[in-house]
């Protein structure tokens, strides 16, 4: 089978073997209509429930995976202001059966598109029902099919323990949707949401991680059937929705880390969807979400507390300044940092200076006499971000630090930009 088909043409090929033989299922006539339930599921509209992306491991072996993610339904019983599954908004709605689903993801998979699967969902009707859907796909993937690659799956808030226990034993990472950091703020965007309940939910799973990681710290063989989370655990948060500010939403997420087990948090910066209630609202700045990402890179990664970073008069990170940056500028009396002696903590806080370079930096100057910008390069230091705060043997390697570029206006003013409308919000599948 052909590889270089475009996304449309293998979501097309997906979906003709996603029905049942019952109703035309593998060997179908293609000419012949989808049953209702999956026949709008290519449409925008409905949120095109497919999609081949590839992601990046971390850590010194890094390798790269490409996942389908399915959105098993886009048909929800809660009615979120800013959701574009809302229960009222009129737009057409998709599902997919347990055991289509699995079909789709196995043919996918034959055909070298794709290598793990991410699954997430709406609730159409009870989230225990909806959970029970999602446990008989990992089921059938696992014990049916035994497979062994990487399963990513949303748990839903306020389903039974039982269930996030099973579904937590059949995944390789499990993710709990916050929206937002504060419970007053959610409410009053999702009526039907509590966030409590899904802080509640949160531990539950994260208690099961972590009892995995020990039993594997122990010495407790791996099971590939069985990996019970032992990828850590996700949470995202809407941005711009409610009012919580980034100093708010980053205390959130670092009160959270501090009780172990998740991996990383996932940041959607909020887009006003045609016929929401939340129309309306301005968009938040995409610029906004990433530099949301880069604070919380710079807690897993570098060792900054949430104290640390450098907050506008609003709570928000700076959006005219990368976070690492800015928390170097509001401290000058910590530069410049000597190349040839700073300890490898110290070479860590220097903008442009990441975890490899400084491993690299440490027993480089063991060995040989760094003398120049074009060594650090070589050793994979930014230095049009790094030579200003650093000095290499008593001597300044750039008389002026990091300075901002003038222009007409700034980053949040989007001063002239249209109210753009979206049918869908980019931060549906993370």
């Amino acid at each position: 089978m052909s590889t270089d088909l475009d996304l449309d043409s293998k979501i097309a090929l997906l979906m003709s073997l996603a029905a049942e033989d019952r109703e035309g299922g593998p060997g179908r006539d293609p000419s012949m209509p989808l049953p209702p339930r999956l026949r709008h599921a290519t449409e925008v509209g409905a949120l095109r429930p497919f999609n081949l992306r590839t992601v990046r491991s971390s850590g010194p072996r890094a390798q790269k995976t490409t996942l389908l993610r399915i959105l098993m339904t886009n048909a929800c019983s809660f009615n979120c202001h800013y959701c574009p599954m809302r229960r009222d908004r009129e737009m057409p709605r998709t599902l997919l059966k347990p055991e289509e689903l699995v079909r789709v993801f196995l043919a996918a998979r034959a055909r070298g598109w794709c290598e793990g699967l991410f699954i997430t969902t709406g609730i159409p009707g009870r989230p225990v029902k909806v959970m029970d859907d999602l446990i008989t796909v990992l089921e059938l993937l696992r014990d049916k099919h035994r497979f062994t690659g990487y399963i990513h799956v949303k748990i839903l808030p306020g389903v039974e323990q039982a269930q996030v226990e099973r579904i937590t034993a059949l995944a390789t990472r499990v993710s709990v949707n916050l929206e937002a950091a504060c419970g007053e703020h959610l409410t009053r965007i999702a009526p039907e949401k509590n966030l409590a309940t899904t802080l509640t939910t949160l531990e539950q799973a994260r208690s099961l991680v972590m009892h995995g990681r020990a039993e594997a710290a122990a010495g407790k063989p791996a099971d590939a059937l069985r990996p019970g989370g032992r990828a850590g655990m996700t949470m995202q948060l809407v941005v711009g929705a409610t009012p919580d500010s980034d100093r708010t939403i980053v205390g959130k997420i670092a009160e959270l880390y501090a009780g172990g087990g998740i991996h990383h948090s996932q940041f959607s910066a909020f887009r006003p969807i045609r016929d929401t209630p939340m129309e309306d609202v301005r968009a938040t700045p995409a610029l906004r979400e990433f530099r949301l990402y880069q604070a919380d890179h710079l807690m897993r990664a570098y060792g900054f507390g949430a104290d640390e970073l450098a907050f506008d008069d609003g709570g928000n990170l700076p959006l005219t300044l990368d976070p690492k940056v800015a928390w170097a500028l509001a401290h000058p009396e910590l530069f410049p940092v000597e190349v040839r002696t700073a300890s490898p903590t110290r070479l860590l806080r220097v903008p442009g200076i990441g975890p490899a370079s400084a491993r690299r930096l440490v027993a480089e100057r063991g060995q040989t006499t760094l003398r120049g910008l074009a060594d650090l390069r070589k050793l994979g230091v930014i230095t049009s971000r790094a030579a200003g705060f650093l000095t290499l043997g008593g001597r300044r390697l750039q008389t002026t630090r990091w300075s901002e570029q003038l222009g007409f206006w700034r980053a949040e003013d989007e001063i002239g930009a249209p109210h753009i409308m979206y049918d869908v919000s980019p931060g549906t599948f993370r």
